[in-house]
Protein backbone atom coordinates (compact mmCIF):
# COMPACT_ATOMS: atom_id res chain seq x y z
CA UNK A 1 0.00 0.00 0.00
CA UNK A 2 3.21 2.41 1.00
CA UNK A 3 4.70 1.34 -2.62
CA UNK A 4 1.41 2.34 -4.31
CA UNK A 5 0.94 5.92 -2.39
CA UNK A 6 4.18 6.56 -3.13
CA UNK A 7 4.00 6.25 -6.90
CA UNK A 8 0.79 8.07 -6.57
CA UNK A 9 2.05 11.14 -5.26
CA UNK A 10 5.43 11.13 -7.86
CA UNK A 11 2.88 10.75 -10.50
CA UNK A 12 0.69 13.87 -9.27
CA UNK A 13 3.48 16.02 -9.02
CA UNK A 14 4.84 15.59 -12.30
CA UNK A 15 1.58 15.98 -13.69
CA UNK A 16 1.28 18.84 -11.22
CA UNK A 17 4.61 20.18 -13.13
CA UNK A 18 3.34 19.44 -16.51
CA UNK A 19 0.00 21.63 -16.00
CA UNK A 20 2.49 24.56 -14.54
CA UNK A 21 4.32 24.58 -17.74
CA UNK A 22 1.27 24.61 -19.73
CA UNK A 23 -0.20 27.34 -17.84
CA UNK A 24 2.73 29.21 -18.35
CA UNK A 25 2.83 29.02 -22.03
CA UNK A 26 -0.92 29.51 -22.58
CA UNK A 27 -2.82 32.99 -24.01
CA UNK A 28 -5.75 31.45 -23.83
CA UNK A 29 -7.85 32.97 -20.46
CA UNK A 30 -10.34 30.19 -20.22
CA UNK A 31 -7.69 27.69 -20.59
CA UNK A 32 -5.59 28.76 -17.90
CA UNK A 33 -8.58 29.24 -15.54
CA UNK A 34 -9.07 25.61 -16.33
CA UNK A 35 -5.68 24.07 -15.60
CA UNK A 36 -6.25 26.34 -12.33
CA UNK A 37 -8.90 24.29 -11.10
CA UNK A 38 -6.92 21.44 -12.06
CA UNK A 39 -3.96 22.58 -10.42
CA UNK A 40 -6.21 22.69 -7.18
CA UNK A 41 -7.26 19.51 -7.25
CA UNK A 42 -3.94 18.43 -8.03
CA UNK A 43 -2.94 20.07 -4.71
CA UNK A 44 -5.39 18.83 -3.08
CA UNK A 45 -5.24 14.84 -4.16
CA UNK A 46 -1.79 15.01 -3.24
CA UNK A 47 -1.87 16.26 -0.06
CA UNK A 48 -4.33 13.48 0.86
CA UNK A 49 -2.12 10.71 -0.88
CA UNK A 50 0.41 12.35 1.82
CA UNK A 51 -1.57 11.84 4.64
CA UNK A 52 -3.00 8.41 4.02
CA UNK A 53 0.95 7.60 3.62
CA UNK A 54 2.43 8.91 6.84
CA UNK A 55 -0.82 7.13 8.38
CA UNK A 56 0.23 3.72 6.63
CA UNK A 57 3.86 4.24 7.96
CA UNK A 58 3.10 5.04 11.32
CA UNK A 59 0.35 2.07 11.44
CA UNK A 60 3.17 -0.22 10.39
CA UNK A 61 5.85 1.11 13.14
CA UNK A 62 3.41 0.57 15.54
CA UNK A 63 2.26 -2.92 14.38
CA UNK A 64 5.36 -5.07 15.53
CA UNK A 65 6.16 -8.09 13.83
CA UNK A 66 4.89 -10.29 16.07
CA UNK A 67 4.79 -14.11 14.44
CA UNK A 68 1.67 -15.10 13.44
CA UNK A 69 -0.03 -11.58 13.08
CA UNK A 70 -0.11 -11.77 9.33
CA UNK A 71 -2.21 -14.60 9.56
CA UNK A 72 -4.85 -13.45 12.59
CA UNK A 73 -5.27 -10.26 10.19
CA UNK A 74 -6.16 -12.42 7.62
CA UNK A 75 -8.65 -14.38 9.33
CA UNK A 76 -10.06 -11.03 10.54
CA UNK A 77 -10.32 -9.44 7.30
CA UNK A 78 -11.99 -13.08 6.24
CA UNK A 79 -14.29 -12.99 8.81
CA UNK A 80 -15.62 -9.53 8.21
CA UNK A 81 -16.08 -10.35 4.17
CA UNK A 82 -18.02 -13.27 5.65
CA UNK A 83 -20.38 -11.03 7.81
CA UNK A 84 -20.88 -8.65 5.31
CA UNK A 85 -22.37 -10.82 2.61
CA UNK A 86 -24.54 -13.11 5.11
CA UNK A 87 -27.90 -13.26 4.87
CA UNK A 88 -27.42 -12.64 0.58
CA UNK A 89 -28.02 -16.44 -0.39
CA UNK A 90 -27.69 -17.32 -4.46
CA UNK A 91 -31.48 -17.52 -3.78
CA UNK A 92 -32.09 -14.42 -2.15
CA UNK A 93 -32.25 -11.07 -4.00
CA UNK A 94 -29.18 -8.99 -4.15
CA UNK A 95 -28.80 -6.07 -6.07
CA UNK A 96 -25.21 -6.60 -6.72
CA UNK A 97 -25.39 -10.26 -7.95
CA UNK A 98 -28.26 -9.18 -10.25
CA UNK A 99 -26.80 -5.90 -11.70
CA UNK A 100 -23.19 -8.01 -11.98
CA UNK A 101 -20.73 -4.84 -10.81
CA UNK A 102 -19.69 -5.71 -7.44
CA UNK A 103 -15.58 -6.59 -9.18
CA UNK A 104 -12.88 -9.35 -9.28
CA UNK A 105 -12.45 -8.04 -5.35
CA UNK A 106 -15.44 -10.28 -3.77
CA UNK A 107 -16.49 -12.41 -6.82
CA UNK A 108 -15.39 -14.01 -10.00
CA UNK A 109 -17.82 -15.08 -12.48
CA UNK A 110 -18.37 -18.13 -10.74
CA UNK A 111 -19.44 -17.13 -7.23
CA UNK A 112 -15.58 -18.04 -5.87
CA UNK A 113 -13.80 -15.33 -3.56
CA UNK A 114 -10.83 -13.81 -5.25
CA UNK A 115 -7.81 -12.06 -4.29
CA UNK A 116 -7.52 -9.46 -7.68
CA UNK A 117 -8.04 -5.85 -6.62
CA UNK A 118 -11.40 -4.76 -8.48
CA UNK A 119 -9.64 -1.82 -9.93
CA UNK A 120 -12.98 0.68 -10.49
CA UNK A 121 -13.27 0.54 -6.96
CA UNK A 122 -9.57 1.49 -6.06
CA UNK A 123 -8.62 4.80 -4.71
CA UNK A 124 -5.91 5.56 -7.63
CA UNK A 125 -9.33 5.38 -9.99
CA UNK A 126 -11.69 7.14 -7.78
CA UNK A 127 -8.99 10.22 -7.67
CA UNK A 128 -8.71 10.20 -11.12
CA UNK A 129 -12.59 10.04 -11.51
CA UNK A 130 -12.90 12.95 -9.86
CA UNK A 131 -10.57 14.80 -11.39
CA UNK A 132 -11.95 13.85 -14.62
CA UNK A 133 -15.72 14.78 -13.20
CA UNK A 134 -14.41 18.10 -12.39
CA UNK A 135 -11.84 18.99 -15.22
CA UNK A 136 -13.07 17.18 -18.08
CA UNK A 137 -9.29 15.88 -18.92
CA UNK A 138 -8.60 12.31 -18.71
CA UNK A 139 -5.26 11.10 -16.96
CA UNK A 140 -3.49 9.09 -18.84
CA UNK A 141 -3.53 6.78 -15.85
CA UNK A 142 -7.52 7.09 -16.08
CA UNK A 143 -7.61 5.63 -19.23
CA UNK A 144 -5.25 2.59 -18.90
CA UNK A 145 -7.64 1.64 -15.66
CA UNK A 146 -10.57 1.64 -18.15
CA UNK A 147 -8.78 -0.24 -20.71
CA UNK A 148 -7.63 -3.13 -18.29
CA UNK A 149 -11.36 -2.96 -16.88
CA UNK A 150 -12.95 -3.68 -20.53
CA UNK A 151 -10.76 -6.00 -21.65
CA UNK A 152 -11.21 -8.19 -18.53
CA UNK A 153 -15.01 -7.72 -18.50
CA UNK A 154 -15.17 -8.59 -22.09
CA UNK A 155 -12.95 -11.98 -21.51
CA UNK A 156 -15.87 -12.49 -18.84
CA UNK A 157 -18.47 -11.97 -21.60
CA UNK A 158 -19.54 -8.69 -19.53
CA UNK A 159 -21.10 -5.63 -21.36
CA UNK A 160 -19.80 -2.56 -20.77
CA UNK A 161 -20.20 -0.50 -23.58
CA UNK A 162 -17.48 2.54 -25.11
CA UNK A 163 -20.41 4.62 -25.46
CA UNK A 164 -21.07 5.23 -21.90
CA UNK A 165 -17.66 6.91 -21.83
CA UNK A 166 -16.02 6.79 -18.24
CA UNK A 167 -17.31 4.20 -15.58
CA UNK A 168 -18.23 5.83 -12.41
CA UNK A 169 -16.22 3.99 -9.64
CA UNK A 170 -18.06 1.03 -8.55
CA UNK A 171 -17.97 2.13 -4.96
CA UNK A 172 -20.71 4.88 -6.03
CA UNK A 173 -22.29 2.10 -8.08
CA UNK A 174 -22.70 -0.01 -4.66
CA UNK A 175 -23.90 2.88 -2.98
CA UNK A 176 -26.11 4.02 -5.64
CA UNK A 177 -28.03 0.32 -5.59
CA UNK A 178 -28.25 0.74 -1.34
CA UNK A 179 -29.71 4.05 -1.71
CA UNK A 180 -32.42 2.60 -4.51
CA UNK A 181 -33.33 -0.45 -2.19
CA UNK A 182 -34.35 2.18 0.70
CA UNK A 183 -36.39 4.02 -2.35
CA UNK A 184 -39.74 1.67 -1.49
CA UNK A 185 -41.73 4.75 -2.66
CA UNK A 186 -40.67 4.92 -5.99
CA UNK A 187 -42.71 3.18 -8.32
CA UNK A 188 -39.72 1.52 -10.46
CA UNK A 189 -38.61 0.12 -7.29
CA UNK A 190 -41.08 -2.65 -7.19
CA UNK A 191 -41.07 -4.39 -10.65
CA UNK A 192 -38.71 -7.17 -11.82
CA UNK A 193 -34.73 -6.37 -12.19
CA UNK A 194 -33.06 -8.22 -14.67
CA UNK A 195 -29.71 -8.30 -16.33
CA UNK A 196 -30.25 -10.84 -18.95
CA UNK A 197 -28.28 -10.39 -22.98
CA UNK A 198 -30.14 -8.07 -25.07
CA UNK A 199 -31.52 -8.42 -28.59
CA UNK A 200 -32.25 -12.03 -27.79
CA UNK A 201 -35.89 -13.40 -27.30
CA UNK A 202 -37.12 -14.70 -24.19
CA UNK A 203 -40.57 -16.20 -23.76
CA UNK A 204 -42.00 -15.10 -20.91
CA UNK A 205 -43.02 -17.83 -19.59
CA UNK A 206 -39.72 -18.83 -19.31
CA UNK A 207 -39.02 -15.76 -16.86
CA UNK A 208 -41.59 -17.65 -14.18
CA UNK A 209 -41.02 -20.87 -12.38
CA UNK A 210 -43.55 -23.78 -13.29
CA UNK A 211 -44.04 -27.04 -11.35
CA UNK A 212 -45.25 -30.35 -13.30
CA UNK A 213 -45.46 -33.89 -11.99
CA UNK A 214 -42.31 -36.30 -12.80
CA UNK A 215 -43.22 -37.96 -16.53
CA UNK A 216 -46.40 -35.84 -17.83
CA UNK A 217 -44.62 -32.98 -19.18
CA UNK A 218 -47.73 -30.58 -17.76
CA UNK A 219 -50.48 -32.88 -19.38
CA UNK A 220 -51.26 -34.82 -16.08
CA UNK A 221 -55.08 -33.64 -16.02
CA UNK A 222 -55.48 -35.17 -12.28
CA UNK A 223 -52.92 -33.35 -10.72
CA UNK A 224 -53.27 -30.25 -12.81
CA UNK A 225 -53.34 -26.95 -11.01
CA UNK A 226 -57.21 -25.61 -11.05
CA UNK A 227 -58.38 -22.70 -12.68
CA UNK A 228 -59.17 -21.04 -9.17
CA UNK A 229 -55.09 -21.68 -8.08
CA UNK A 230 -53.61 -19.33 -10.60
CA UNK A 231 -53.21 -16.15 -13.52
CA UNK A 232 -53.70 -17.47 -16.58
CA UNK A 233 -50.26 -17.98 -18.37
CA UNK A 234 -48.97 -15.40 -20.61
CA UNK A 235 -48.12 -16.15 -24.18
CA UNK A 236 -45.16 -14.41 -26.05
CA UNK A 237 -42.09 -13.24 -25.95
CA UNK A 238 -40.04 -10.29 -24.57
CA UNK A 239 -36.38 -8.89 -25.85
CA UNK A 240 -34.62 -6.29 -24.19
CA UNK A 241 -32.88 -3.58 -26.49
CA UNK A 242 -29.51 -1.42 -25.42
CA UNK A 243 -31.38 1.92 -24.63
CA UNK A 244 -28.78 4.79 -23.30
CA UNK A 245 -30.37 6.73 -20.97
CA UNK A 246 -28.86 9.91 -19.42
CA UNK A 247 -28.86 12.14 -16.52
CA UNK A 248 -27.66 15.80 -16.94
CA UNK A 249 -25.96 17.12 -13.74
CA UNK A 250 -25.34 20.78 -12.76
CA UNK A 251 -21.80 21.16 -12.88
CA UNK A 252 -21.82 23.55 -9.75
CA UNK A 253 -22.88 20.82 -8.05
CA UNK A 254 -19.57 19.14 -8.09
CA UNK A 255 -17.02 21.36 -9.06
CA UNK A 256 -15.78 22.88 -5.94
CA UNK A 257 -16.03 19.22 -3.62
CA UNK A 258 -12.77 18.60 -2.22
CA UNK A 259 -13.17 14.97 -0.72
CA UNK A 260 -13.51 12.07 -2.91
CA UNK A 261 -15.94 10.41 -0.33
CA UNK A 262 -17.76 13.77 -0.52
CA UNK A 263 -17.77 14.37 -4.26
CA UNK A 264 -19.18 10.23 -4.90
CA UNK A 265 -22.33 11.08 -2.53
CA UNK A 266 -22.99 14.28 -3.87
CA UNK A 267 -22.99 12.24 -7.16
CA UNK A 268 -24.84 9.69 -5.72
CA UNK A 269 -27.70 11.96 -4.68
CA UNK A 270 -27.88 13.65 -8.12
CA UNK A 271 -27.65 10.35 -10.47
CA UNK A 272 -30.34 8.96 -7.79
CA UNK A 273 -33.19 11.91 -7.50
CA UNK A 274 -33.13 12.07 -11.39
CA UNK A 275 -32.41 8.45 -12.44
CA UNK A 276 -35.41 7.19 -10.39
CA UNK A 277 -37.96 9.78 -11.56
CA UNK A 278 -37.22 8.67 -15.65
CA UNK A 279 -37.19 4.84 -14.55
CA UNK A 280 -40.94 5.49 -12.99
CA UNK A 281 -41.96 7.46 -15.52
CA UNK A 282 -40.64 5.09 -18.42
CA UNK A 283 -42.48 2.46 -16.64
CA UNK A 284 -45.69 3.56 -17.10
CA UNK A 285 -45.32 6.36 -20.50
CA UNK A 286 -41.90 4.90 -22.00
CA UNK A 287 -42.51 5.06 -25.81
CA UNK A 288 -40.58 1.76 -26.66
CA UNK A 289 -38.40 3.87 -29.03
CA UNK A 290 -35.10 4.65 -27.81
CA UNK A 291 -36.39 4.07 -24.77
CA UNK A 292 -38.34 1.27 -22.54
CA UNK A 293 -41.70 0.75 -23.41
CA UNK A 294 -44.60 2.07 -20.94
CA UNK A 295 -47.88 -0.26 -19.45
CA UNK A 296 -49.65 2.42 -20.40
CA UNK A 297 -48.33 3.04 -23.78
CA UNK A 298 -48.46 -0.73 -24.57
CA UNK A 299 -52.40 -0.28 -24.31
CA UNK A 300 -52.65 3.01 -25.94
CA UNK A 301 -50.51 1.65 -29.00
CA UNK A 302 -53.08 -1.64 -29.75
CA UNK A 303 -50.42 -3.92 -28.53
CA UNK A 304 -53.16 -6.06 -27.24
CA UNK A 305 -50.88 -7.12 -24.06
CA UNK A 306 -53.26 -6.18 -21.33
CA UNK A 307 -56.07 -8.45 -21.47
CA UNK A 308 -59.72 -6.53 -22.08
CA UNK A 309 -60.94 -7.59 -19.65
CA UNK A 310 -58.51 -6.41 -17.17
CA UNK A 311 -59.08 -2.72 -18.27
CA UNK A 312 -61.80 -1.39 -15.92
CA UNK A 313 -63.73 1.26 -16.52
CA UNK A 314 -65.39 3.53 -13.27
CA UNK A 315 -68.18 6.73 -13.57
CA UNK A 316 -67.77 9.60 -10.76
CA UNK A 317 -70.55 7.44 -9.44
CA UNK A 318 -69.24 4.05 -9.16
CA UNK A 319 -65.46 5.13 -8.00
CA UNK A 320 -67.32 6.17 -4.47
CA UNK A 321 -69.44 3.09 -4.54
CA UNK A 322 -67.86 0.20 -2.62
CA UNK A 323 -70.51 -2.25 -4.45
CA UNK A 324 -69.03 -1.45 -7.51
CA UNK A 325 -65.07 -1.93 -6.95
CA UNK A 326 -66.51 -5.24 -5.40
CA UNK A 327 -67.79 -6.37 -8.50
CA UNK A 328 -66.09 -4.78 -11.28
CA UNK A 329 -62.57 -5.62 -9.62
CA UNK A 330 -62.20 -7.83 -6.87
CA UNK A 331 -64.72 -10.41 -8.13
CA UNK A 332 -62.58 -10.70 -10.73
CA UNK A 333 -58.99 -10.70 -9.64
CA UNK A 334 -58.08 -14.80 -9.70
CA UNK A 335 -56.95 -16.42 -6.05
CA UNK A 336 -53.68 -16.93 -7.94
CA UNK A 337 -53.27 -13.54 -7.67
CA UNK A 338 -54.58 -12.95 -4.47
CA UNK A 339 -51.90 -14.31 -3.08
CA UNK A 340 -49.39 -12.78 -5.10
CA UNK A 341 -49.83 -9.37 -2.87
CA UNK A 342 -50.85 -7.20 -5.68
CA UNK A 343 -51.31 -3.70 -5.20
CA UNK A 344 -52.71 0.07 -6.12
CA UNK A 345 -50.74 2.88 -7.78
CA UNK A 346 -52.61 5.92 -8.23
CA UNK A 347 -52.40 9.86 -7.56
CA UNK A 348 -52.64 10.65 -3.75
CA UNK A 349 -55.24 13.08 -4.94
CA UNK A 350 -57.34 9.90 -6.06
CA UNK A 351 -57.10 7.99 -2.89
CA UNK A 352 -57.56 10.86 -0.84
CA UNK A 353 -60.71 12.51 -2.58
CA UNK A 354 -62.16 9.55 -3.87
CA UNK A 355 -61.47 5.85 -1.55
CA UNK A 356 -61.05 7.33 1.98
CA UNK A 357 -63.98 9.38 1.73
CA UNK A 358 -66.35 6.40 0.89
CA UNK A 359 -69.90 6.42 2.88
CA UNK A 360 -72.72 3.99 3.07
CA UNK A 361 -76.84 4.78 2.31
CA UNK A 362 -76.82 6.12 5.50
CA UNK A 363 -74.11 8.70 4.81
CA UNK A 364 -71.61 7.04 7.45
CA UNK A 365 -68.23 6.34 6.37
CA UNK A 366 -67.15 3.13 5.73
CA UNK A 367 -63.44 2.72 6.25
CA UNK A 368 -62.38 0.84 3.48
CA UNK A 369 -58.90 2.68 2.80
CA UNK A 370 -56.95 4.65 4.85
CA UNK A 371 -53.62 4.36 6.83
CA UNK A 372 -52.80 0.91 8.51
CA UNK A 373 -50.71 2.06 11.62
CA UNK A 374 -50.05 -1.86 12.16
CA UNK A 375 -47.33 -1.89 9.32
CA UNK A 376 -47.50 2.37 8.27
CA UNK A 377 -48.80 1.38 4.87
CA UNK A 378 -51.91 2.87 3.04
CA UNK A 379 -54.45 0.59 2.13
CA UNK A 380 -57.62 -0.36 0.45
CA UNK A 381 -59.64 -3.24 1.06
CA UNK A 382 -56.50 -4.65 2.89
CA UNK A 383 -54.61 -4.02 -0.45
CA UNK A 384 -51.41 -1.67 0.11
CA UNK A 385 -51.83 1.15 -1.81
CA UNK A 386 -48.55 3.37 -3.53
CA UNK A 387 -49.34 6.95 -3.69
CA UNK A 388 -47.98 8.68 -7.00
CA UNK A 389 -47.73 12.22 -8.25
CA UNK A 390 -49.58 13.22 -11.18
CA UNK A 391 -46.84 13.17 -13.53
CA UNK A 392 -47.62 9.22 -13.00
CA UNK A 393 -51.59 9.21 -12.78
CA UNK A 394 -53.74 12.21 -12.72
CA UNK A 395 -56.28 12.55 -10.05
CA UNK A 396 -59.54 10.84 -10.64
CA UNK A 397 -61.44 14.23 -11.00
CA UNK A 398 -58.88 16.04 -13.44
CA UNK A 399 -58.81 12.89 -15.51
CA UNK A 400 -60.78 12.97 -19.22
CA UNK A 401 -63.13 9.96 -20.57
CA UNK A 402 -60.98 6.97 -21.25
CA UNK A 403 -57.78 8.12 -18.91
CA UNK A 404 -56.68 6.08 -17.05
CA UNK A 405 -56.37 6.90 -13.10
CA UNK A 406 -53.79 3.87 -11.89
CA UNK A 407 -54.14 0.43 -11.35
CA UNK A 408 -53.65 -2.89 -9.51
CA UNK A 409 -51.04 -5.01 -10.26
CA UNK A 410 -48.18 -7.32 -9.09
CA UNK A 411 -44.94 -5.47 -9.49
CA UNK A 412 -42.70 -8.07 -10.12
CA UNK A 413 -44.42 -10.34 -11.86
CA UNK A 414 -46.30 -7.21 -14.66
CA UNK A 415 -42.82 -5.40 -15.89
CA UNK A 416 -39.50 -6.36 -16.07
CA UNK A 417 -35.85 -3.53 -16.40
CA UNK A 418 -33.04 -4.87 -17.77
CA UNK A 419 -29.96 -3.05 -16.55
CA UNK A 420 -26.16 -4.80 -15.52
CA UNK A 421 -26.61 -0.45 -13.99
CA UNK A 422 -22.97 0.03 -14.76
CA UNK A 423 -23.50 4.16 -15.27
CA UNK A 424 -20.84 5.88 -17.46
CA UNK A 425 -19.95 9.36 -17.49
CA UNK A 426 -19.44 11.99 -19.60
CA UNK A 427 -18.05 15.98 -19.99
CA UNK A 428 -17.48 17.64 -22.46
CA UNK A 429 -17.30 21.54 -23.67
CA UNK A 430 -19.92 22.54 -26.09
CA UNK A 431 -18.75 24.89 -28.26
CA UNK A 432 -22.30 25.59 -29.75
CA UNK A 433 -23.59 26.52 -26.01
CA UNK A 434 -19.94 27.71 -25.14
CA UNK A 435 -20.15 25.53 -21.68
CA UNK A 436 -19.06 22.50 -20.17
CA UNK A 437 -21.89 19.65 -20.26
CA UNK A 438 -21.85 16.98 -17.56
CA UNK A 439 -23.90 13.82 -17.83
CA UNK A 440 -24.07 10.30 -16.66
CA UNK A 441 -24.95 7.11 -19.07
CA UNK A 442 -26.57 4.17 -18.40
CA UNK A 443 -27.52 0.81 -20.64
CA UNK A 444 -31.58 0.15 -19.38
CA UNK A 445 -34.30 -1.34 -21.32
CA UNK A 446 -37.99 -2.22 -19.45
CA UNK A 447 -41.02 -4.32 -21.26
CA UNK A 448 -44.45 -5.61 -19.44
CA UNK A 449 -44.02 -9.24 -18.71
CA UNK A 450 -47.08 -11.23 -17.66
CA UNK A 451 -50.21 -8.95 -18.24
CA UNK A 452 -52.41 -10.79 -16.57
CA UNK A 453 -51.16 -9.41 -13.44
CA UNK A 454 -51.98 -6.05 -14.75
CA UNK A 455 -55.64 -4.63 -14.00
CA UNK A 456 -55.86 -0.53 -15.47
CA UNK A 457 -58.24 1.47 -13.87
CA UNK A 458 -59.91 3.98 -16.35
CA UNK A 459 -62.63 6.70 -16.19
CA UNK A 460 -65.49 6.50 -18.29
CA UNK A 461 -67.96 9.78 -18.16
CA UNK A 462 -71.41 9.26 -18.90
CA UNK A 463 -72.86 10.34 -22.08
Amino acid sequence: MEEFLKKLIERKKNELKEKEKRMKESQDIEEVRSIGETMKALRDEITEAEEQLKESEKNNSNDGNAEGEGEGDSNRSAGTNNGANEGRSANGFNPNAVFNIVGTAQMNQRGQASNDEDVLSSMEYRTAFKHYAQTGERSARLNEILTQYRSESRAAGEVTSDALGVLIPHTVLQELIQEIEKSYGQLSSRVRMLNIQGGVEVPIADLEATFTWSGTDGTDKEHGVSEEQGVNGATGSVKFSYHIGEVKIAQSLLQSILSVEVFEKELVKALLTAYLKARDIAVLKGTGQGQPTGILTDVAEGLKRIPADNIIEFTEDEITDWTAWEKKLFAKVPVGMEGANPEFAMAKQTYVSNLCTMKDNNNQPINKAGFDPSDKEHKFNEYNVHRTEQDLFKAFDLCQNGEFFGMFWVPEKAYGINSNLTFGYKRYWDEDKNKWITKGLVILDGKPLNTNYIYLLKKAVKA
